[in-house]
């Protein structure tokens, strides 16, 4: 170990070592103190969980969907929340949703292509 420790310019904290060393003022304060791992631990990437399929599973969700985001509960029924949720259900790997902004820029381009569309529908320049 220690000759590993001097090949790899590594500060070995043994009793032994320190012992041997010779002690200066800071050393002295150094070697009382408790060492920190902050260099040496890494952030474990969180995998996203799918959820297993279950109809009590995504009722649980679309109830909690419709306080959460105070929707009316007619929304549950909605066809375009339905053809959503069929859409979704193909998915093998989780879906992911685009956040606020991406939503929001989303909107954005879909209403102009819709006033494009008027546009030229009505032949206004």
């Amino acid at each position: 170990y220690n000759k590993w420790a001097c090949t790899h310019n590594f500060d070995s904290k043994l009793p032994k070592v320190l012992k041997a060393k010779p002690v200066q003022a800071e050393d002295a304060v150094a070697r009382f103190e408790q060492g920190m791992l902050d260099e040496h631990l890494k952030e474990i990437p969180k995998k996203e969980q799918v959820v297993p399929f279950s109809n009590m599973i995504l009722r649980d969700a679309a109830i909690e969907w419709v306080i959460v985001t105070d929707q009316p509960n007619q929304a549950l029924g909605h066809p375009s929340f339905k053809k959503m949720i069929d859409i979704a259900a193909c998915a093998t790997k989780g879906v992911l949703l685009p956040h606020s902004n991406g939503t929001r820029d989303e909107i954005m381009n879909k209403f102009r292509t819709q006033l494009m569309n008027i546009k030229e529908r009505l032949n206004v320049s």
